[in-house]
């Protein structure tokens, strides 16, 4: 059994009135791994982007709906790079 630890990039695309936004999203994960069986219950992840400017930017929308669609970036980026290298869940867990 090993800890990991990486750094993904990937990008939030919004389009917001004449504007489209692109914010690049920066995240660090840690993770017990064993062969290919990830540890869910033991993964950590820290994510950096520019909040402000988003808020700032995309008027239209609340601050909480922002947060969440952040997330669900971060989760299909973290889902993808661990499904590229054939790493299941332990109890098929998601992340």
């Amino acid at each position: 059994m090993i800890w990991m630890v990486e750094k993904l990039r990937t990008r939030l695309c919004l389009r917001e009135s004449q504007d489209d936004l692109d914010v690049p999203i920066q995240i660090e994960i840690e993770y017990q791994l064993e062969g290919k069986k990830v540890f869910s219950s033991a993964l950590s992840k820290k994510v950096r982007y520019n909040r402000p400017l988003l808020v700032k930017k995309a008027r239209s929308r609340s601050e909480a709906e922002l947060d969440h669609m952040v997330n669900q970036e971060v989760q299909r980026a973290i889902r993808g790079h661990f499904l590229s290298r054939g790493y299941i869940f332990e109890n098929h867990e998601t992340i």
